[in-house]
């Protein structure tokens, strides 16, 4: 499961820095579904995932199958900050959007830890 919520915590970059009330219209340009492939780089999450993510209002959702909780967002300005959690288990995730595309780093500050970036593309 570790290792899924790493995967998941690319999935963070969506749910940055969107808590605050400036999202507005501009944070809706980020708004649909994306495809999210993590890199796991350090420690032992040795697995790569692909998931995917919904945007609205730059509040992000999983949109996958696994029970999986996400919160955070994107800004305005695509500052994207996120968590996912499974359980016990949580991955912290942040990065850049820009147009269709966003990437970022993520970590996994429990056990195991690990960290690695990911990708995402706007479906």
């Amino acid at each position: 499961m570790v290792h899924m919520i790493a995967g998941l915590t690319a999935l963070a970059f969506l749910t940055a820095a969107a808590a605050s009330p400036a999202r507005a219209d501009n944070a809706r340009r980020f708004d649909g579904h994306w495809v999210v492939r993590t890199s796991a780089e350090t420690g032992s999450c040795g697995k790569n995932y692909d998931f995917k993510l919904a945007v609205k209002n730059g509040t992000v959702t999983y949109a996958g199958f696994w029970p999986v909780k996400a919160s955070g967002g994107i800004s305005k300005l695509g500052v994207v900050r996120m968590t996912l959690a499974h359980g016990q288990q949580k991955v912290t995730a942040t990065g850049l959007a820009e147009g269709d595309q966003a990437s970022g780093d993520w970590s996994s500050p429990h056990h195991p830890k690990c960290s690695g970036s990911w990708f995402a593309k706007r479906a």
